[in-house]
């Protein structure tokens, strides 16, 4: 049996994975660059994001320099074999998907990165497990809230929880209280910044999101 892949060091280390999604990707880079610069070092894009191979081809080349520490550049809504090996090509060191599909589980398995599917209920998270899930993206976490992670933690002590879908600087710590290994934020975090909003808007969010996760660890300031 393949040994299983622990959650990255970075995700591990910051409790924070920034989702980027957009309908177009003349921003992506900025936006990248900016939640870098304000400490989040675990990024995740979309491949239904316009460009988004090449952005990740270009963050793994050009974030390092702007980071203060190792980064993770990622790839998400990741649905197919071929997805999960262009990702990979261009640079992804981890993969995320919307639900629990067979076919990503065994391409990130070969390809041996670490894969995050998304799960809600208690039959999903089993398969995502038994699939060889790094961790589990409990997704839509707003459908339930942090309660629910708590309940689900129960029975799934040894599977870490990754809720995204609704959590914010607000939230984080009730999930992080709840058990989760980190959060990932997409909508709460990013706004508006890839239709041109603020960077510097954006830069707070990410460091209210990065606080609100060390508050809740009791670490300090990410």
């Amino acid at each position: 049996m393949t040994p299983r892949l622990t959650p990255g060091a970075v995700l591990a280390e910051t409790g924070v994975v920034a989702v980027v999604r957009g309908t177009r990707g003349d921003r992506t880079a900025a936006v990248l660059d900016t939640l870098v610069r304000a400490g989040v070092r675990c990024l995740e894009v979309t491949l239904n994001t316009p460009g988004a191979l090449d952005a990740i081809r270009a963050a793994a080349d050009r974030l390092p320099a702007l980071a203060d520490g190792p980064i993770e550049v990622g790839a998400g809504t990741v649905r197919t074999a071929a997805d999960a090996t262009a990702a990979v090509r261009a640079g992804a060191t981890f993969l995320v998907a919307p639900g629990t599909g067979a076919e990503v589980a065994a391409a990130a398995r070969d390809l041996g990165v670490a894969h995050y599917p998304g799960a809600l209920t208690p039959t999903e998270v089993e398969t995502a497990w038994n699939l060889g899930a790094t961790a589990v993206k409990l997704f839509p976490a707003r459908a339930l809230g942090p309660g629910y992670l708590r309940d689900l933690r129960e029975p799934f002590r040894d599977v870490p929880f990754v809720p995204t879908g609704g959590v914010s600087a607000a939230t984080a710590g009730e999930y992080v209280a709840a058990g989760a290994v980190a959060v990932g934020a997409g909508g709460s975090l990013i706004g508006d910044a890839l239709d041109g909003g603020p960077l510097d808007a954006l830069a707070d969010r990410a460091r209210a999101l990065l606080a609100a996760v060390a508050a809740a660890r009791g670490t300090g300031a990410a």
